[in-house]
């Protein structure tokens, strides 16, 4: 994968011939965790700022770690997490532009038209306000991170220079995740950055490919799943018997032959749902005079009822 900041500032040939020889490996279930946090962080800026923002991710680039702090603006808010217990290092950017649209926000500003900013030193606010955003984004990506690998971020420095953060040597493999956030018709951008070196740990996970499935546990939707499949009507076929004839006997039969199937009414029947045994039960009668099964064991293997029990609320 290319970088828009590899192709604006080297040729398009040099950028392919460059990124081959660095062989960079993806990580499918990382960039998963990402699209999980766009989600989830959304409802937290909305509790921090009374205002849903739209996030969307814009670039997820596969950079060396030089290149990622030679392309954050300068200066910006860099908040440095510790990963706990992978005891390892990464950052959040919040640029400038998310900063003082937060801040206008926050202060009533809303209506008032965006000045434009000069690069200088950020206040004692401005510092505190760039914080938070910044651990709000860390405390999802920990929820994000929950079912691959808990982990929890705390924040140990605020740096504004780029060039001053040293998390790992310049030539280290880094995936950057910039997300842009749209708050009252405002953009802002904020930037993760994850050198490999702090992956370390999970890395062989991250690496392998998503296949689809249940990770960050999505409660709603399978609430409204269970309770959508709960109205299906369902066809459970009781299988009475199973006889190993040979052939030659069946070819022999002709009308009115009675087939003996060896079964009493202490006979456990099988109850089946689309050719699959579920339960077992006895056979009986109901006052009207029809039929009736009472379940005496579910045939479920264990393994599917716990992972069944963990999938609904």
């Amino acid at each position: 994968m290319i970088s828009a900041y590899d192709q604006s500032e080297e040729k398009i040939e040099e950028a392919i011939i460059r990124q081959s020889r660095e062989s960079f490996q993806r990580l499918p279930t990382l960039e998963m965790i990402i699209d999980r946090l766009v989600l989830a962080l959304a409802p937290e800026i909305k509790s921090y700022c009374n205002i849903t923002p739209e996030i969307e991710l814009t670039a997820l680039d596969y950079m060396t770690y030089e290149d990622v702090m030679d392309s954050t603006i300068t200066p910006s808010l860099i908040a440095i997490a510790k990963a706990d217990p992978w005891n390892s290092q990464i950052a959040c950017v919040i640029e400038p532009d998310l900063l003082f649209t937060t801040l206008e926000i926050m202060l009533g500003g809303r209506r008032t038209a965006r000045t434009e900013w000069k690069p200088r030193s950020f206040t004692a606010i401005e510092q505190k306000i760039g914080q938070h955003l910044a651990e709000l984004c860390l405390t999802s990506l920990s929820g994000c991170f929950a079912e691959v690998s808990p982990v929890s971020f705390a924040t140990q420095t605020l740096e504004s220079n780029p060039k001053s953060v040293i998390m790992t040597p310049p030539a280290t493999a880094t995936l950057r995740v910039r997300l842009q956030l749209t708050i009252d018709d405002r953009d802002g951008h904020m930037t993760l950055v994850f050198p490999y070196g702090a992956l370390e740990e999970v890395g062989a996970r991250l690496a392998q490919p998503f296949l689809g499935g249940r990770l960050g546990g999505d409660s709603g939707w399978r609430t409204e799943i269970n309770s959508q499949i709960s109205g299906t009507n369902v066809t459970v076929t009781a299988l009475l018997q199973e006889l190993s004839i040979p052939l030659r006997k069946v070819l022999d039969w002709s009308l009115g032959d009675v087939i003996d199937l060896g079964i009493t009414m202490e006979t456990p029947v099988v109850g089946l749902l689309n050719q699959q045994p579920m339960f077992q039960a006895t056979l009986g009668q109901r006052n009207n005079g029809s039929l009736a099964l009472r379940v005496t064991q579910t045939l479920l293997p264990e393994e599917k009822e716990v992972e069944d029990a963990s999938g609904i609320d």
